[in-house]
């Protein structure tokens, strides 16, 4: 059968048995998408506020009904626009989560910054592991831009010392910070949480 009779076929069938028959005709997934895709979007951006945002996050949630659509098991009560509203909400969740740590993360590097990290001995954890995580940033540096952002960021010196500690002179420190931000924001780009 050509895919799009077999659409045509599929399109009155329920949710629950257009994903079941389209691991099989994966063309089928289509008709999910077609039903619910501007109806997650309204909800994503009530949610992250950010229509690209907003896109990216339907497109991600589409993928992982799809990826994990096999353990969606019907129950009474609990149909598969349940789940995968479910699906939609972890996934603004998440990208919530990973904005703020870039945002935590990358207002730790203005340049107007005296202090970086916040020292509260309540939550020593919490800073360990935003200090990891730096570290972790900081690997994927060469190594000049990851030893003056440690100076920063770390150690919480200025740019007038770092200068002092690198013997070059303040501009340069400055030229470097910025080169050293934007290599960051590529590599965070890159990473998935």
């Amino acid at each position: 059968m050509n895919p799009h009779a077999h659409k045509v076929k599929f399109r009155e069938e329920r949710d629950e048995d257009v994903l079941s028959a389209s691991f099989k005709y994966p063309y089928l997934f289509e008709l999910l998408v077609e039903r619910y895709e501007e109806a997650f979007i309204r909800k994503a951006k009530s949610v992250v506020r950010n229509d690209e945002a907003a896109r990216d996050i339907v497109q991600d949630t589409f993928v992982k009904i799809y990826i994990y659509g096999k353990k969606f098991r019907p129950m009474e009560g609990a149909r598969f626009s349940s789940w995968a509203y479910k699906v939609l909400m972890n996934v603004c969740f998440n990208w919530y989560k990973k904005m703020k740590r870039e945002r935590q993360f990358f207002s730790v590097l203005d340049e107007d910054m005296e202090a970086v990290l916040p020292h509260d001995d309540r939550d020593e954890r919490a800073q360990k592991l935003d200090r990891d995580y730096l570290e972790s940033m900081f690997a994927h540096l060469p190594e000049t831009f990851a030893r003056i952002l440690r100076l920063y960021v770390v150690d919480s010196k200025d740019y007038k010392q770092i200068a002092e500690v690198e013997g070059v002179s303040e501009g340069a420190i400055k030229t470097r910070m910025h080169r050293a931000r934007a290599e960051l924001r590529k590599i965070s780009e890159d990473i998935t949480y």
